[in-house]
């Protein structure tokens, strides 16, 4: 799946988050944006290869023309994954929509933090969201605080009646730097911090997903015994989605956008973006086995059961 990377915008102001970086790297034109014309060129150029869209940013909800996105989206058949922190005031196209007819074009995955991240005015527009689209959305969750009680995505999903799974990501570094993540010394806490989390969902009925940038190696045998039995799938390889922002140009992931960037339209299929996009990955990175001098000799990473973390990591050796 590609992600459409809409604007820059964000009222968050989450400490690891890649956007404001993508920003300054755009030339800080906080209103630039990737405009329906070009979307709507993108989708012709690529034909029957696009079946579903992420929709991120910045914050989708901040879009202006999101009303004429979707609607695009509807005539091509593509269906939308909207990514949000639905903090934002509801865009008018999403406030007039029947959640039923919503549901047969978008689904939502919505980034939270804990109750004290939020005034109280932009809870009310969590709550308000949630209350309409709560059946068409999932939460997901960034690992950073490792103190943070997780208890509160639970409350969440019985209070909204939400998906029952919780994509879970960990905070990584961008290329070269620049915002807070979890840093590979801290990885085995982290891991011990997933699996308690996890253990607490599963009593909820409640499974986690993990996201991009676990290795198999921040967790004990044991304590991969125990997602196993909670029922949290167990993902150690890299399942970035391209994005596709402003002008049409493509990076491989939000940690590595600094990388560089190509011009997707130069190509005829999404796969040799993809492979252009590795093989620029690869000149900068090189082809190393993982992020950890351990890697090298890894039976996991043999085994190609684990990529040995993000390639971001690389950027700050």
């Amino acid at each position: 799946m590609a992600n459409l990377y809409l604007t820059h915008k964000c009222n968050r102001g989450c400490p690891f988050c890649f956007a404001r970086k993508v920003l300054k790297e755009s030339g800080g034109d906080a209103d630039e944006i990737l405009t329906v014309e070009d979307v709507e060129k993108f989708l012709e150029h690529f034909g029957g290869q696009v079946n579903v869209l992420g929709l991120l940013g910045g914050e989708p909800f901040l879009y202006p023309h999101l009303a004429q996105l979707l609607a695009l989206l509807e005539r091509k058949r593509v269906y939308a994954k909207i990514f949000t922190s639905a903090t934002n005031e509801m865009p008018a196209v999403l406030r007039d929509m029947d959640a039923d007819v919503a549901a047969k074009r978008m689904r939502f995955i919505v980034n939270v933090g804990t109750r004290d991240t939020y005034s109280d005015e932009k809870y009310d527009r969590l709550d308000c969201f949630l209350r309409k689209f709560g059946a068409l959305s999932s939460l997901s969750f960034t690992i950073f605080d490792l103190q943070a009680d997780a208890s509160y995505l639970f409350d969440l999903i019985d209070r909204y009646d939400l998906n029952r799974d919780i994509r879970v990501g960990i905070a990584l570094p961008i290329y070269k730097g620049g915002n807070s993540y979890i840093s590979l010394s801290d990885y085995r806490r982290a891991g011990e911090y997933f699996v308690a989390q996890a253990e607490a969902a599963a009593r909820r009925g409640i499974t986690f997903s993990m996201d991009c940038g676990f290795m198999a190696c921040m967790f004990t045998t044991l304590q991969i015994g125990i997602l196993e039995r909670v029922g949290s799938g167990l993902h150690f390889l890299c399942g970035a989605a391209m994005d596709i922002g402003p002008g049409l140009k493509a990076w491989n992931c939000f940690p590595l956008f600094r990388s560089g960037r190509i011009d997707v339209m130069q190509y005829a299929s999404l796969a040799e973006v993809e492979q252009a996009l590795a093989a620029l990955n690869r000149e900068l990175l090189g082809d190393g086995c993982g992020v950890l001098d351990e890697c090298a000799g890894c039976e996991m990473m043999r085994r190609s059961l684990c990529q040995g973390g993000c390639k971001s990591f690389k950027s700050l050796q």
